[in-house]
């Protein structure tokens, strides 16, 4: 007999897909759970099992060889509409699978034992369960065993969604440009074969466009995703995933923008102390250098030419990042807070973020913006 669908099966089965784990490959530590389970209750079989929406999934098995199942003869599903652990000591007494084809036919089950996987809101998803060839019932402590994996696997269950919610937060705010400084603590060439992939696109469309201010911004997008991607490739080169040597980050990082410098930077210096920083920060600085640079580029240099020197310093208690250019200085009265550009707020938003200072001073013969961390140890 096939089981009735759950009075909330919508609801269910959207609760079940919220956790990601459907299809997933196999995982020691489910494997190690199904197999204690049936070390311990004497059982060939125990299967963490999942009730979809036409079939049953299993993230874990030992005795079944295979992965899933069809819906229609499956006993779990009859399980998850019962309260608490269910038990069929014999599967062909009870009339409910006494003409199941996994009874009657191969593998002939005989016993069934299940307790439900269930989330807080009370909606069943599966079953952790033991299956044996021959009827029989469990003890007092394996039935215990059962309740307390199923509480166990749902723990697991949880964190692993605590897991995907975050990573699609993380997704989310990558793609907002007011949140554009999420970073990623590690690089790929996937990565950067993306940034340049869109910085080829801007630049393609940048020639289609008639508009001077339109052409302009765009060219800005194009600079800004080049910036991140050269930010992403120095990271790549620096070996580490965990630290980088600062120092050579920033020499290779300055080479790689120079050929995003108008004619009129002659030249682009590093002072910077030799010091192992963590790879997050790293970006954050490289991100905020790309940034500065690339303002510079656009309006330091329009009626005169210069160097940019870049220096950074650690101090007693935390350590001092500034770019100084020669060129025009800032307009009459500009504020960092006031700002509108969108270079100036992301590297107000980095620095933030990274709980430091940033300050500037600004005269007719060039500008230096400086950001402060003090380390309160």
């Amino acid at each position: 007999m096939e089981a009735a669908r759950h009075l909330s099966e919508a609801h269910r089965v959207a609760a079940l897909r919220s956790y990601e784990i459907l299809d997933t490959p196999r995982e020691e530590e489910f494997d190690e759970v199904v197999r204690v389970v049936s070390a311990i209750c004497g059982t060939p079989i125990s299967v963490i099992n999942l009730i979809d929406e036409n079939r049953q999934w299993f993230k874990a098995e030992v005795g079944l060889g295979v992965r899933e199942t069809p819906l229609p003869a499956s006993i779990c599903a009859h399980a998850i509409l019962q309260p608490g652990l269910f038990e069929v000591p014999d599967t062909l007494n009870d009339k409910r699978f006494s003409d199941n084809p996994l009874v009657v036919g191969d593998p002939r089950l005989r016993f069934y034992a299940g307790a439900l996987l269930e989330t807080k809101e009370g909606l069943p998803l599966g079953t952790i369960c033991v299956l044996d060839y021959k009827p029989r019932e469990l003890d007092e402590n394996q039935k215990a065993l059962l309740r307390l994996m199923a509480h166990q696997i749902m723990k697991m269950f949880e964190l692993r969604r605590v897991i995907v919610e975050e990573n699609a937060a993380r997704k989310r705010a990558e793609l907002l440009v007011e949140e554009n400084i999420t970073l990623a603590r590690e690089t790929d060439h996937r990565v950067m074969n993306s940034l340049q992939l869109v910085s080829s696109v801007l630049g393609l469309q940048s020639r289609n466009v008639p508009d001077a201010a339109s052409k302009e911004e765009i060219g800005a997008a194009q600079r800004r995703v080049s910036a991140i991607a050269t930010v992403h490739r120095q990271l790549h080169l620096a070996g580490s995933l965990e630290h980088v040597a600062l120092k050579e980050f920033l020499n290779g990082l300055c080479e790689s923008l120079k050929t995003l410098a108008p004619a009129a930077v002659t030249d682009i210096t590093v002072d910077a102390d030799e010091l192992s920083v963590r790879s997050d920060l790293a970006s954050s600085i490289g991100l905020i250098v790309a940034e500065l640079l690339a303002n510079s580029f656009k309006y330091a240099f329009k009626e005169k030419t210069g160097t940019i020197a870049l220096s950074f310093k650690n101090l007693p208690r935390g350590w001092e990042l500034s770019v100084t250019d020669q060129g025009v200085g800032l307009p009459e009265g500009f504020e960092i807070a006031q700002s509108q550009g969108v270079g100036m707020k992301v590297v107000s938003a980095l620095a933030r973020r990274l709980d430091a200072q940033l300050t500037f001073s600004s005269s007719p013969s060039g500008t230096t913006f400086s950001v402060k961390k003090n380390d309160a140890s």
